[in-house]
């Protein structure tokens, strides 16, 4: 029988947005992108820059609603115990770039075959960070097509460091510009990466704009922006980061969200919700009002000044507060429509992709893969996966391959397997339940059973 449990969704804050200008939205989107660590790494930088805002650390009313403006959505404030907190509050021994990285991949609910490529891939991973194989000779120590290597490795190099697994330096750099936030100066400087990066080095800043057809000063600005916000290796920023040379175990495969079963349904929870929970200093939210009401008293420099910082910490509070309702909203049409594979297993994954999630929210569907690329969630199991795995169709279609080779008197052939299956309205070429065999790590029809023991 079917039913649709209620879903929670605890944040701790309580927005009242509206769409009102492009910019605002492009902030919303560069949050919007950010896993865990980075969103708290770029709340920091906002602390330490803006003397305006401060972090609030009077606790959320646990009887707190919220609602946002699109759709109607209502979600309802919920606070797990401390100690449950954070999943990984209890874990010890630090671990090694390559432990993190497998770590990562374990997370990433990928088949057997795309598994044990990632595996081989990590492995000719250097200390820099740097890929030292070619998809071609990984293809063949696997005897896989290359595409399949090409794409496992892309997955890689969207972990943490960003960078990780590059063949070289431009395509190190490259990875690291395209996750920023768009700009003149990111533009830019990917071109200049991809074209001109010898000349950069030399520093030919005229020769490079005189054949970009852009200004030496812009060359220049693209050219610091690269400096200031890029590393050559991953590897070196790696353990220059960590505590004795090894990443903190809660930086592993770390969940943005917690999703738990409650008596009343689902329970959706943002992590580290006490690093959201911003407000106006008060000191400055004071002068601010005061400078409005007064006439003069105050230099047109003090004004600036304080308007200023006062309208970002508003505007970064706002924005903070719209990606995680975006964020919350899109994982809660997730378990609403998976809520029975959260429950029971694979078996009973339903068919799901971003498109639908962005029609149910009213938002672009890219702005779903955005939210969702390089996140992960925490099942009620403990279990911590990648959110791709809800969108994988082949689970249960996997799920019940297994179960017809566990219930066989006779081994089954891949393509009595798929008969069976399109019998049973899962419409299946035999080529592909040889697909999902291997990906499981299954033998074939001939190497199970009696027969194959007589041998």
């Amino acid at each position: 029988m079917s039913m649709d449990p209620r879903i929670h969704a605890s944040l701790g804050v309580n927005p009242q947005l509206h769409q009102r200008m492009v910019p605002k939205l492009m902030m919303v989107n560069a949050l919007l992108v950010l896993p865990l660590h980075q969103l708290l790494a770029r709340i920091e930088q906002e602390l330490s820059e803006n003397p305006a805002l401060e972090l609030d650390e009077v606790p959320a009313s646990a009887d707190a609603d919220w609602s946002g403006d699109e759709g109607g959505q209502s979600l309802t404030n919920w606070t797990p115990d401390d100690e449950e907190f954070d999943p990984f509050a209890r874990m010890a021994a630090p671990v090694s770039l390559q432990e993190h990285l497998l770590m990562t991949l374990q997370a990433q609910g990928l088949s057997a075959r795309d598994h044990a490529i990632g595996e081989r891939l990590i492995g000719y991973i250097n200390d820099n960070g740097y890929m030292e194989a070619t998809a071609v000779q990984v293809a063949q120590e696997l005897n896989a097509e290359v595409e399949e290597v090409e794409a496992v490795l892309a997955r890689i190099q969207r972990f943490e460091p960003v960078g990780v697994g590059a063949r070289n330096v431009e395509e190190c750099l490259l990875l690291q510009l395209r996750v920023m936030e768009p700009g003149a100066a990111n533009r830019l400087a990917q071109r200049l990466v991809e074209t001109h990066l010898p000349d950069l080095a030399a520093r030919r800043f005229e020769k490079v704009a005189k054949d970009l057809g852009v200004t030496i000063p812009e060359v220049k600005d693209a050219h610091e922006f690269v400096k200031a916000n890029c590393y050559p290796y991953p590897g070196e920023r790696y353990r220059s980061e960590q505590d004795g040379g090894a990443v903190r175990p809660a930086e592993v495969a770390r969940p943005d969200v917690i999703i738990r079963q409650t008596e009343e349904g689902f329970a959706v929870e943002l992590c580290r919700q006490d690093a959201f929970a911003l407000r106006v200093n008060a000191f400055y939210g004071d002068l601010r009002r005061q400078m409005r009401r007064a006439a003069s008293g105050y230099s047109d420099k003090s004004r600036d000044h304080v308007r200023d910082y006062v309208g970002r910490a508003k505007l970064f509070i706002e924005v903070l507060a719209r990606r995680n309702w975006t964020f919350a909203s899109i994982v809660k049409t997730i378990v609403q429509t998976q809520w029975e594979f959260i429950q029971r297993g694979e078996a009973h994954m339903k068919p799901l992709t971003k498109a639908m999630i962005a029609a149910e929210l009213g938002i672009s569907e890219s702005t779903v893969s955005r939210a969702l690329d390089g996140k992960f969630a925490q099942l009620p199991s403990g279990r911590v996966v990648s959110f791709e795995l809800f969108f994988d169709q082949s689970l249960p279609v996997k799920e019940r391959i297994r179960a017809l080779i566990a219930a066989e008197t006779d081994p089954l052939t891949d393509e009595q397997m798929a008969r069976l299956l399109t019998a049973e309205g899962t419409k299946i070429a035999r080529r592909t339940v040889t697909k999902y065999r291997e990906e499981m790590n299954v033998p074939p029809s001939t190497a199970r059973g009696p027969l194959a023991e007589a041998k």
